[in-house]
């Protein structure tokens, strides 16, 4: 085939055009970047704008003083706040520090846990670590905290603050006032160094039973260790225990989860771009009867826990319905501090939200009035719920 030669002059003339077409092309790309950055900077200056026009009112006519940092950690608090999501929170730099000293089971505090839920007036104490300084002081599980440090909860901006007013250096006083029934209390103590262990186990005949005080850091080790321990002693039969549970870490949920699975979807969670992320089980798991004991109290992780093991089918969920949080957080580090943001959505291996619904016990049976407010001091036979789930492994046992 002949080759066939472009004239020079009209070869010049098409480089000319691609070089004009090429610079109108980057131009107008330009062009198209600005304009969008420039909308970006005006949008963010609007929405940022009452902001800004309220510091410059407050440092024009306020008549007292304040702290500017202090006021910005009570606005980006408020932020979150005003997202409207009870499961986020912002923590200012020392709100952060404890946090991380809290989850990883040891702290400096008082004792106490806390229902992040408030109700009559206060925030419930749903359990009281023994031999720490809330338990020397006469704190009691079911006290409604109504004041910390003078201060009414109702005054505290979050949650958060009132932890945070609650915990802090080993060594110095704190005082907290609580509902107890109609009388209100009040007591000093001295906060210390508080470690929480993280499971309960025992033999009850020949049943293994598993108290879950949470899903922290360490919890899903500690876990494997006593289940192991449980059967070696002879258990014919398993109980956990989520009652009063405030849930944890997704990934040590499904470690422990894993140890009771066939193999499967834990759990299966999305972010806001709707990427995915699954947890899974292996093949090796325990084969015994199993019952998971629920309550409204059993929040997150812990009614993800009972929900997992009854859509498989290897256990029976006694108990009440649980509260439905269906978002997972994560503790995002800031410049200054942190914010623990619902940044996933989880669902059950079946694809199940359990947000606003929770999970339905399959026998569900609940604790008298008097019985739930003397929860930690029942007996194992004045405890209904136990009772029932025993019952309930007995009757597998048996078929």
């Amino acid at each position: 085939m002949k080759k066939k030669h472009i004239p020079v002059g009209t070869c010049a003339i098409l480089i000319f055009l691609a070089v004009v077409t090429t610079a109108n092309i980057c131009v107008f790309g330009m062009t198209e970047l600005y304009n969008s950055k420039l909308g970006d900077i005006q949008q963010t200056e609007s929405e940022y704008k009452r902001l800004k026009e309220l510091v410059t009112v407050v440092d024009k006519y306020y008549v007292g003083e304040y702290d500017f940092d202090e006021a910005m950690d009570g606005t980006l608090a408020g932020f979150i706040e005003g997202m409207g999501d009870q499961w986020s929170a912002y923590y200012n730099e020392e709100q952060y520090q404890q946090l991380l000293e809290t989850n990883e089971n040891n702290y400096v505090g008082i004792g106490v846990t806390i229902s992040t839920v408030p109700e009559n007036g206060g925030y419930t104490i749903t359990s009281v670590t023994s031999g720490s300084p809330a338990e020397k002081a006469g704190l009691l599980p079911f006290d409604i905290i109504i004041e910390a440090e003078g201060q009414s909860v109702d005054e505290f901006d979050s949650y958060t603050e009132l932890v945070s007013v609650i915990t802090g250096e080993a060594g110095t006083d704190v005082t907290v006032s609580v509902l107890r029934g109609s009388e209100v209390k009040s007591f000093t103590m001295t906060r210390a160094t508080v470690y929480n262990p993280g499971i309960e186990a025992r033999m009850i005949g020949d049943i293994g039973y598993l108290a879950i005080d949470g899903f922290d850091r360490n919890v899903d080790v500690e876990f494997s260790e006593k289940l192991n321990q449980l059967i070696n002693e002879g258990a014919k039969g398993l109980i956990f225990d989520v009652r009063f549970n405030g849930g944890g870490y997704a990934d040590v949920m499904s470690n422990m989860l894993d140890l009771l699975l066939p193999e499967g979807t834990i759990i299966t969670m999305s972010d806001n771009s709707g990427a995915i992320t699954e947890y899974r089980s292996d093949e090796s798991c325990v084969s015994l009867p199993m019952a998971v004991l629920t309550n409204r109290y059993s929040i997150s992780a812990a009614e993800f826990f009972a929900a997992v093991l009854q859509e498989y089918g290897v256990a029976t969920v006694v108990g009440d319905a649980t509260t439905g949080k269906g978002y997972a957080q994560t503790l995002i580090e800031l410049s200054e501090g942190a914010v623990n943001l619902s940044t996933l959505k989880y669902y059950t291996p079946k694809g199940v939200s359990l947000a606003n619904v929770g999970i339905t016990p399959d026998v569900e049976i609940s604790l008298s009035d008097e019985d739930f407010y003397n929860f930690y001091y029942l007996t194992d036979e004045q405890d209904t719920q136990l009772q029932k789930a025993l019952e309930t492994v007995k009757v597998m046992l048996a078929e």
